[in-house]
């Protein structure tokens, strides 16, 4: 089997254990429009720490393209990518949230040429294969799916080009439901807005009051299903979910979230411990990971993230 490098941005909302089960990258993310003023997203601690402060104290910006990626994917590869393995599969966010999939896509393009000279400069005779693919969700759904690619690669030894069909068909199957305190301008980051039932003066709103909305998005489909406050931001969005699994029971053992914010207490919530019941007589597993620095000064603190299929 050709042993892949998997490669995933900052958002990737995964716990830890796994990716270091599966032995994942991350590229870090930067979304500030100088993002020389802090330091990118990489997922550790002391970032994380930073971006969530600034979460707190400032109102988000849109994401802005950070030129310094240019330089961190072929640091990556060059610096232990290339030579540690036969190929590299860069797995972006959502296409229409971020400009990553675009970005990185063309860059790959620029530097495919360049690497089999490399490899061969140090005897590696085999052709490197660089590929770039959009996960097509965010949060908590664009982990469940790097976690599939993960196992269908490294337990069941699926080849990069025998990843995509069965991919193809697990994407669109993810449910995922989520809740934002800062709905206005998470949903400004779409290039195509899909909330018909939320006009521009009701978005604007949203962030200024006690209550904020719950949305799934399923398909591609996303639509506004309910909403959460800032006095219990877990218990709505969980009903909304084992309500769903009552009625259709999952259909893959993981269950993906990921919070804006402290997880320890978050796990003797009564509703995240009703879930993880339900979810365990189901058969399968919650998952549970602080949301990336970066997705919480965007999506709000506070923000919640769950995904799975049924």
């Amino acid at each position: 089997m050709q042993y892949l490098t998997l490669a995933l941005d900052a958002s990737c909302d995964l716990p830890n254990a796994v990716y270091q089960r599966f032995e994942l990258s991350t590229l870090p993310l930067a979304w500030l429009a100088n993002p020389t003023e802090w330091s990118p997203d990489d997922r550790s601690i002391a970032i994380t720490d930073a971006w969530y402060q600034l979460a707190a104290n400032t109102s988000p910006t849109l994401p802005l393209h950070d030129l310094n990626q240019d330089t961190r994917l072929s640091q990556a590869l060059e610096n232990h990518w290339l030579l540690n393995s036969d190929g590299a599969l860069v797995v972006t966010p959502a296409k229409h949230r971020h400009p990553g999939y675009h970005h990185w896509n063309h860059q790959a393009t620029i530097l495919q040429p360049q690497l089999d000279r490399i490899r061969h400069a140090a005897n590696l005779h085999s052709h490197f294969r660089l590929r770039v693919m959009d996960s097509g969700h965010t949060l908590a759904a664009y982990g469940l799916l790097v976690q599939e690619i993960a196992r269908l690669h490294r337990d069941e030894g699926l080849s990069i080009d025998k990843l995509r069909r069965p991919l193809l068909a697990f994407a669109p199957r993810i449910r995922h439901i989520y809740s934002t305190p800062a709905a206005a301008n998470s949903m400004r980051t779409l290039e195509k807005p899909v909330f018909p039932n939320v006009n521009w003066l009701q978005r604007a709103l949203l962030n200024h009051q006690q209550s904020y909305p719950i949305f799934q998005v399923l398909d591609g489909q996303e639509e506004r299903i309910g909403r959460a406050t800032a006095a219990d931001p877990i218990t709505p969005v969980v009903e909304q979910i084992c309500a769903t699994l009552e009625a259709s029971r999952l259909n893959c053992p993981a269950v993906n979230a990921s919070f804006a914010g402290d997880t320890d207490p978050l796990q003797q919530h009564p509703a995240v411990r009703r879930l993880h019941q339900l979810v365990t007589r189901q058969g399968g597993h919650l998952w549970l990971s602080r949301m990336s620095g970066s997705s919480a000064y965007l999506f709000g603190k506070g923000a919640f993230s769950v995904a799975f299929v049924n």
